[in-house]
């Protein structure tokens, strides 16, 4: 006899509320329209999107694809080979990402300030060169804007990385 085992992304939709995950050994799809997405552990892909909360992955083995409207992003990367393609976004909060000391990745990071000017900085432990330009917005006000870009080892990995009024800060574990 021949025993299949299925193995499932996990897949919760909400319109409102939170959402907390333990453990996601193969992925997950999470969407809330007002709440926080917290995940303690994660492999595969992770797809977590908010309109209005916070997003937090623990532990992550696997690739994510993050944003939220009104909230800030925290993930802990572990791990350093090729699978760790990362996509981080928020429309009006700080993000920050924590990797493996010798994590091969390309990065691609922007900051753009919000209405209301302030000191705002992407902030790494990993090289990357930092330049700082003006973008015109709609009716003409001009928003200072911080691009960073950087390779480290053989690169496998994509790490995009884009807020608008807040900090970006990317660490080394």
């Amino acid at each position: 006899m021949t025993t299949i085992l299925l193995l499932a992304t996990l897949s919760i939709w909400r319109m409102g509320g939170d959402i907390h995950v333990d453990n996601a050994p193969n992925g997950a799809s999470l969407h809330t329209m007002g709440g926080n997405i917290r995940i303690s552990r994660a492999a595969g892909n992770v797809v977590a999107k908010t309109m209005g909360g916070n997003i937090e992955i623990r532990s992550l083995t696997g690739s994510a694809e993050v944003s939220t409207m009104g909230g800030q992003i925290d993930v802990i990367v572990e791990g350093r080979g090729p699978g760790h393609d990362l996509d981080l976004q928020s429309l009006g909060g700080e993000i920050e990402l924590t990797l493996p000391a010798d994590f091969d990745g390309t990065f691609d990071v922007e900051l753009e300030e919000g209405d209301r000017p302030r000191d705002l900085r992407v902030s790494s432990d990993f090289p990357l060169n930092v330049q700082e330009s003006t973008r015109t917005r709609w009716f003409g006000s001009k928003h200072v804007v911080q691009t960073a870009t950087g390779k480290t080892g053989s690169g496998a990995n994509h790490v995009r990385i884009t807020t608008v009024g807040s900090d970006i800060t990317i660490r080394k574990k």
